[in-house]
């Protein structure tokens, strides 16, 4: 039996899933449910695994309208999470709403992503100052910032999510992590 490429097992997938199949769903899910997750924590959204469950819903439900490659998939499955995101913004804005520590400390600490120098310096805070990092960056530089190492994409996904070019997705990801790192060292300088 020939060994099929990435691409060819990525199109068996989307024709599974698009079928039905249970299996390409669960597939699916596992790809993307937690990272769905933890950029909706990152994005302060008070219940992050909600938000993923609807995204993952959406996924499954449209997938048969979906055409593209695997880079398309996940930059459509973040925007459908930003989208929903900037949704439950526009509703907690109307009431108050707490997310609990110790399930945003989970959910961040749940995903498993690449090593950069920024990442290893933000694991070695507790997560809650991670995020109180976060909160220090405009919106668009926390969603970027967000988007590029918590969820992993590329910047040309991120440009299509956030609807900007590459060039203003880099801009907004080095001035956030410069913010980040005169934040992180200004702690380590201070008594």
């Amino acid at each position: 039996m020939p060994v099929m490429s990435a691409g060819e097992a990525f199109e068996r997938l989307l024709a599974a899933a698009a079928a039905g199949e249970g299996w390409a769903f669960t597939e699916l899910y596992e790809r993307y449910a937690q990272r769905v997750k933890a950029f909706a924590a990152s994005r302060r959204v008070a219940d992050a695994d909600g938000i993923a469950n609807d995204v993952m819903l959406r996924v499954f439900q449209n997938i048969a309208t979906f055409e593209g490659d695997e880079a398309g998939l996940t930059s459509w499955t973040f925007t459908i999470a930003r989208n929903l995101i900037i949704d439950a913004h526009r509703a907690a804005s109307r009431r108050l709403e707490i997310v609990p520590d110790g399930e945003v400390e989970r959910v961040v600490g749940a995903v498993d992503s690449a090593r950069s120098a920024e990442e290893s310096a933000l694991d070695r805070m507790s997560h809650d100052q991670a995020l109180q990092l976060l909160d220090l960056l405009t919106d668009e530089q926390r969603e970027v910032v967000a988007l590029r190492m918590i969820a992993d994409l590329s910047l040309e996904q991120v440009a299509t999510i956030v609807d900007k070019p590459v060039t203003a997705v880099k801009a907004l990801q080095r001035r956030g992590l410069q913010r980040l790192q005169r934040e992180i060292l200004a702690e380590e300088v201070s008594p």
